[in-house]
């Protein structure tokens, strides 16, 4: 989202494309109703901290989402009801004219662009859209801006946007400091920030695609956070490392009053690795984390911006 890196740079550029593409096939069909599950739950995360915040529904409002992704999930569920503008690093195509692939193989790389062309070919967006729309209740999605924008340095005016959202995203950017405070800029007093991003200390934080289908046999388990193995790790996408600390230090100096709280994994899952976290612990590794920061999976921070009224 800021810079040149994007959330697909990957160290091993397109050595190993074939491989990853296929890991990716199976994480997004076999993961497709626990994706739409979770899109849902987002969906009524927001629409929940807008109606606590502002006492009005969350309809009819002007809603920026940051880091949209090629599958475009939080926007065809946000944009329900509501006027939608992503922005991305990518470039997002939409249909099939060849204009948006060129500027994405000229400003993205082979490696995007074949990634995206791949899964449109294999329908694996258009099962998804369908899917999340027949749970909305709707045919087809509305339409939605989308734009090819850093985050850092956002074109929008000041006070533009309703409700600032971001999922799973910040994990993924240089300067995740300019980029709050960006979306703090662009949003309206009175308006809400949702932020919801994946810890790197988090079980899995380190996105290598084989946790994720299912083929995490030779990855020991929080092998990013283990010097004598780490190398076991195939990492998909770039990510910053940031601490759950300084996570909380961030969102608590630019974001004072707001919400803070931290999600573990379902059970049985959360069981099974506070399990393995004890047997670590008892060989004397992950000392330098805490329970709360390798059993979390993600971090939520849920701010409203005051008002003229308030700040007087």
């Amino acid at each position: 989202m800021t810079g040149t890196r994007t959330y697909s740079s990957m160290r091993g550029g397109i050595k190993g494309f074939a491989t990853d593409a296929a890991r990716l096939y199976k994480v997004r069909t076999a993961g497709m109703a626990g994706d739409i599950s979770m899109t849902l739950e987002q969906k009524a995360t927001v629409e929940s901290a807008y109606l606590s915040a502002t006492n009005q529904p969350l309809e009819n409002k002007q809603i920026l989402v940051l880091g949209a992704g090629q599958t475009k999930r939080e926007v065809i569920a946000l944009g329900i009801a509501n006027r939608v503008t992503a922005i991305d690093l990518d470039v997002i195509p939409t249909g099939w004219r060849p204009g948006p692939y060129v500027q994405l193989f000229r400003q993205n790389g082979p490696v995007r662009t074949a990634k995206t062309v791949g899964r449109k070919m294999l329908g694996i967006d258009h099962r998804f859209t369908k899917s999340l729309c027949a749970e909305l209740g709707v045919q087809a999605p509305k339409p939605a801006t989308y734009l090819q924008m850093d985050a850092s340095k956002m074109t929008f005016g000041d006070a533009t946007f309703d409700v600032v959202y971001s999922f799973s995203v910040f994990e993924h950017l240089p300067d995740p400091k300019a980029v709050l405070r960006e979306a703090m800029r662009v949003l309206k007093p009175g308006g809400v920030l949702c932020v919801s991003l994946h810890l790197y200390s988090s079980e899995g934080g380190c996105h290598d695609l084989r946790i994720f289908a299912g083929q995490r046999e030779s990855i020991p388990y929080w092998a990013q956070l283990r010097p004598a193995v780490k190398h076991t790790v195939i990492e998909s996408c770039y990510m910053n490392e940031w601490r759950l600390d300084a996570w909380k230090q961030l969102f608590t100096a630019e974001c004072p009053g707001g919400e803070l709280r931290t999600d573990r994994h379902h059970e049985p899952y959360g069981s099974q690795l506070a399990a393995e976290l004890k047997s670590l612990r008892a060989a004397g590794e992950l000392a330098d984390y805490s329970d709360e920061e390798v059993l979390a999976v993600n971090l939520r921070c849920l701010w409203t911006k005051p008002n003229a009224a308030a700040r007087d």
